[in-house]
């Protein structure tokens, strides 16, 4: 990761955990790996086959991640492709070495990132190092992402069941992953009893009551409530395990004493698992949906049933990497009272929000409106401080979810990249980077020049070579070009800017860029990678 980025050396302070915890999170999250990488083609042959089974027993766990390939893959188990595992550094002949490592997990981290997960606090070498609140902490942010994947409308629009009263579906879809899985575990027990909620995955389940009116619920035909009837709590969980056990639902609670103590990882986990795998809501189609929400609007249909847009899903992300206040998890709906918006103005420019200008949710009704467009207005005038392009742009806009706030986001991503590489006060331009990125192109001998480019919109730049070639001129030899295609065919194009975008977080680059923004020429998602392998290759040179 990037030494600009908002991390700190000391990566212990915020994961400290009681040894048990550390027991009991560990044995959880290494059989989820060993269930989802048990056919890896990799892991099992040859070599790899030290790999997998982590055994439950002391720091087998700590000892098979620390090398990064393990979390990579499991990283690619989450979310598909987001690791060309072709720049990986497999041991050989020997193990790898602490540098190869250290790439690796470089790598892992810089993935984590670009998938939407929080690792503020933790650098590669607290992974290599074997610093287990680390270890944890990222493997679970990874477990999550792949987990919370069905929590939207497209994947489950039986989720309109969940809806309050007057609560609009893009409301729900703004609430974090955790909360929706308590307004479903909410629902459920509303269906088999009258008196039972809960708030939280930790302390609220802790006497199994919650958990066996859910399994009743959503599997009545092989679970009951006689649980209810034990009064010792190790009696009452051990049934509720073999009810567990039999829906095939025991990856993370394992033993009486997970849910008895009340861990939240684990249980949120598998409340999650218990989601995917036994929704019990009603089979709705988007269609029927539809019918139900006539009166929302193309924004709003858009963001509930189609997927993210990559714009949208990067910039997201990139948010989230600057670890504000709150998630964001839906951008428009998230964004719109404009408090976290003044967070990441802060961000690029420190001391420029007033303290005194900015109104700090929750609002009262009759102040929602007014108060969040102040907000939002005095966003637009600090874009405009800072030189932003903003005609046309006014506050109620952002608030009302319109897609001009994304013209703002890129303005602000743009700044807050280039900001990282400040000479004195002043903030490097696209323009300084294209000379510099070709002045690297064009000096070195073993590439003779031949991928420089006129400007971020060089149709050229679709292949990666200028990428790749720089990537090799920042690390020599950490290409290896018999694996680059010419760059002929779409296939080829995505086949290299996969491995091109992998091969910049192996270096220590953060980017947010997907494959296709490289093959369609995206300008302003280029530039911004182009910055990134600038401040890697500044910060190695001095």
């Amino acid at each position: 990761m990037e030494k600009g980025d908002d991390s700190k050396q000391n990566y212990g302070d915020m994961y400290e955990l009681k040894e048990a915890d550390i027991d009991q999170e560990k044995i959880g999250f290494l059989r989820w790996i060993n269930k989802r990488l048990q056919n890896d083609r990799y892991l099992s042959k040859g070599l790899f086959k030290k790999y997998l089974p982590i055994n439950e027993d002391g720091d087998d766990f700590f000892e098979k991640i620390k090398d990064g390939i393990l979390l990579c893959k499991l990283i690619n188990d989450s979310k598909p492709g987001t690791v060309d595992e072709r720049a990986l550094n497999y041991p050989k002949t020997r193990p790898l070495n602490y540098f190869m490592m250290l790439e690796n997990q470089s790598l892992a981290l810089n993935s984590c990132i670009a998938i939407g997960c929080r690792v503020v606090n933790i650098r590669p070498e607290s992974m290599v190092d074997g610093i287990k609140e680390a270890h944890l902490n990222v493997v679970w942010q990874v477990i999550r992402v792949g987990l919370m994947d069905n929590l939207n409308f497209k994947m489950t629009p039986g989720l309109k069941h969940l809806l309050l009263e007057n609560e609009s579906p893009a409301k729900l879809m703004a609430k974090t992953p955790e909360d929706i899985l308590v307004r479903w575990t909410n629902w459920q027990l509303k269906r088999v009893c009258n008196h039972k909620q809960i708030k939280n995955f930790y302390k609220d389940i802790q006497d199994g009551e919650a958990y066996t009116y859910l399994f009743t619920a959503i599997d009545p035909q092989n679970t009951d409530l006689l649980p209810l009837r034990e009064s010792d709590p190790e009696d009452r969980m051990e049934m509720l395990l073999e009810y567990a056990q039999n829906m095939e639902m025991t990856d993370f609670i394992t033993t009486p004493q997970d849910i008895i103590k009340g861990n939240m990882k684990l249980n949120t986990a598998f409340v999650a698992h218990l989601f995917n795998n036994y929704p019990s809501l009603d089979n709705e189609d988007q269609e029927d949906c539809l019918d139900d929400f006539s009166e929302m609007t193309y924004n709003e249909e858009s963001t509930l049933f189609y997927d993210e847009s990559r714009e949208e899903k990067s910039l997201r992300h990139w948010i989230n990497s600057l670890n504000l206040q709150k998630w964001v998890s839906c951008l428009y709906e998230d964004l719109k009272d404009g408090h976290i918006l003044l967070q990441v103005f802060e961000k690029l420019q420190e001391g420029m929000v007033k303290t005194e200008e900015i109104n700090i949710p929750p609002f009262k009704d009759i102040q929602h409106v007014y108060k969040s467009v102040e907000n939002c207005n005095y966003c637009i005038d600090l874009g405009n401080q800072l030189g932003f392009k903003l005609i046309g742009i006014h506050g109620n806009n952002i608030y009302e979810g319109n897609k001009l706030l994304l013209s703002l986001l890129w303005q602000m991503m743009r700044y807050y990249t280039l900001s990282l590489m400040k000479s004195g006060e002043q903030t490097l331009t696209e323009e300084e980077v294209l000379k510099w990125c070709n002045n690297k192109l064009q000096n070195d001998k073993t590439k003779g020049g031949r991928s420089v480019f006129s400007s971020f919109r060089d149709s050229s730049l679709t292949t990666s070579m200028a990428l790749l070639d720089l990537i090799d001129i920042i690390q020599p030899g950490s290409i290896g070009y018999d694996m680059v295609y010419s760059g002929n065919t779409i296939e080829e194009k995505v086949d290299n800017a996969r491995y091109c975008l992998t091969m910049a977080r192996k270096i220590g680059a953060t980017v947010f860029a997907l494959p296709e923004d490289i093959t369609e020429g995206n300008a302003k998602m280029l530039a911004l990678v182009f910055a990134r392998l600038m401040k890697v290759g500044t910060e190695r040179t001095g």
